[in-house]
């Protein structure tokens, strides 16, 4: 899609510097900011999210007071260093 923008002088020499360091050309680097700039305002996965969620068999198994925080990090602790024995 054909775009036209409007810079003044020094934001085209930051551009040109750009261009410069990158060795990309107008359109490529444009559309790489571009995508920068979207994934900054994305929020960041949570923990969970980038272990692939909760462990759903280990939700359901969860004993009694296990709702506490030290109780539920120790649990989970425990259940991750056990699922990666299992790799090993």
């Amino acid at each position: 899609m054909p775009l036209t923008v409007r810079l003044d002088s020094e934001t085209e020499r930051c551009l040109q510097e750009l261009l410069a360091a990158t060795g990309q050309d107008k359109s490529a680097l444009i559309r790489q900011l571009i995508r920068d700039r979207w994934q900054q305002r994305r929020p960041s996965p949570s923990i969970t999210e980038q272990l692939g969620g909760h462990p759903d068999h280990f939700l359901d198994n969860l004993p009694i007071g296990s709702a506490e925080r030290q109780q539920r990090r120790r649990l989970l602790s425990e259940h991750l260093q056990a699922r990666r024995l299992e790799r090993c």
